[in-house]
């Protein structure tokens, strides 16, 4: 069976993007924030995942008022960064795990969460910013990623009893896997942005 490592969460602001680009972790107004991911790295670097499960809200890349899914599940053998207008750089593609992919999608659904499964998204600050966070400079990504988003924006929202009923089957499901891959979850953004 797999392995669930742990979890991780951090902001997504477009501006960590933008530093990040600009070189600036030194800065004295970014270095606090910057200073508190070696130890994150250090630990990653320790417990070696191989498949980051990414919690995040889509920005209107792939969702937008019209059609709004409040659980979309990515199922794709990757997932292509796109700049939806920040001027943050566009990053290498994020490969996907379609295994673990599909048997989340099966898992969730079995217990009785309504998903959209994606076998195309494109994926946003709000994915590549925590990844550029965690695994900075790496021209190749050393793990493979299965997006989760919610929705955070459009009413209905789901609730927060909802979402974690949903991060505890998550949990559920990585544990069910047939698998000796090591799995992180990752979690970021929020019902702060309504």
């Amino acid at each position: 069976m797999a392995t669930l490592v742990g979890g991780i969460t951090t902001s997504h602001v477009p501006a960590i993007g933008r530093a990040i680009a600009r070189d600036l972790q030194s800065d004295p107004y970014w270095k606090p924030f910057f200073d508190g991911f070696p130890p994150v790295h250090e630990w990653l670097a320790k417990v070696k995942p191989d498949v980051a499960v990414m919690i995040y809200n889509d920005h209107g890349l792939n969702f937008f008022l019209d059609k709004m899914p409040t659980f979309a599940v990515g199922a794709a053998p990757e997932y292509r960064n796109a700049d939806e207008g920040w001027g943050i750089p566009v990053l290498p593609p994020f490969p996907g795990n379609q295994d673990l992919s599909w048997h989340l999608i099966e898992s969730l659904i079995g217990e009785n969460f309504d998903l959209t499964t994606c076998q195309e998204m494109l994926a946003d600050h709000a994915v590549s910013l925590p990844m550029a966070l965690l695994w900075p400079g790496k021209d190749a990504w050393p793990v493979a990623m299965v997006p989760v988003c919610i929705n955070t924006v459009q009413f209905p929202l789901p609730s927060a009893a909802r979402c974690y009923a949903l991060g505890q089957a998550i949990g559920r499901a990585i544990a069910s896997w047939d698998s000796d891959k090591r799995v992180v979850v990752i979690g970021t953004g929020g019902l702060s942005h309504q």
